[in-house]
Order: C-alpha cells, then sequence, then structure tokens
C-alpha cells in the first residue's frame, strides 16, 4: 500500500463501532442533560433496528461466503461481491447501520440521538466509503467502475 492509500484512525475503526460509540455518547448526553424527546416511535424503531441488522448481516454473509475481506483498509481484495445484497446497494452493511441508527433515534427521539444516523451517514459517505471505492477501483480496475456504473452507493 503506497503513502496516499494509508488508511486514517477513521477508517481503520470498524463502522459498527462508530455507530456504537454515537449511540452511546447521545444516550449518556441525553441523560445528563436531561434531553427532551423530540419524536419518538418505538414500533418502528425495534422494527428498524431489527432491518438494520438484517440488511448488514446479508451483506457480511455474503461477503464471508465470496470470501472477501470485509475491512475497508485491507490492502488486498480478492473479490468483487455483486450478488446477494450488492446487486441493489454497494454497501449494505453500511446502509444496515444506518438503518439500526435511525431506529436508535426513534426509540431514544433526542436531539442528539437523531444526529446519530446523520453523523454516520457523513462519515461513511464522505470519508470511508470513498477510501475504500479507491481502493477497490486499483484492485478491480475496470470490473469496478462498471459496478459502480451499474450499482447505486447506497440505494
Amino acid at each position: 500500500m503506497n503513502d496516499t492509500a494509508k488508511p486514517s484512525l477513521i477508517i481503520r475503526i470498524p463502522t459498527p463501532i462508530w455507530l456504537f460509540l454515537l449511540i452511546i455518547v447521545a444516550y449518556v448526553a441525553g441523560r445528563l442533560f436531561a434531553l427532551p424527546a423530540v419524536y419518538v416511535n418505538r414500533p418502528v424503531g425495534i422494527a428498524l433496528i431489527i432491518l438494520g441488522i438484517a440488511t448488514s448481516a446479508s451483506g457480511r454473509m455474503t461477503f464471508v461466503r465470496q470470501k472477501a475481506e470485509v475491512f475497508p483498509w485491507s490492502e488486498k481484495h480478492s473479490a468483487l461481491v455483486s450478488t446477494g445484497p450488492y446487486r441493489i446497494t454497494r454497501n449494505p452493511m453500511y446502509l444496515g447501520l444506518l438503518i439500526i441508527g435511525f431506529g436508535a433515534a426513534l426509540l431514544a427521539g433526542t436531539w442528539l440521538m437523531w444526529l446519530v444516523p446523520v453523523t454516520l451517514f457523513v462519515l461513511d459517505n464522505f470519508v470511508i466509503i470513498p477510501f475504500e471505492e479507491a481502493s477497490m477501483e486499483r484492485a478491480c480496475g475496470d470490473a469496478y467502475r462498471e459496478y459502480k456504473r451499474k450499482v447505486r452507493r447506497w440505494i
């Protein structure tokens, strides 16, 4: 890996950890400052968390079946995965985590918790995914560029 492709600490921390940390910080701060809920819908929140877990798990299982590297900072990419949920979105694992973030926001309802999915989206969309896409283009070349042309980043 050349110097321009070295992952930052932000990229080396897995997105599920970012989600967990953001939820913890938002929850603790919300309790500490007794923030009122701005919008709560617990049944929908629970449903979204379940959907998000299923979406991420489906993406992860597809990677495992294809023997693909899961971490964006992997120095090699042995497989371009374009089956299963990857036919619909290039990032089902990230999408699932974002859905979980929205579910958590609906459960807690504080404005800080509503910042969790927004922050996670910004982190994924503008930092982690671009790094990963550049790495995949170096590894897979035209095949990955064609995949990017056919399948959207999110949905």
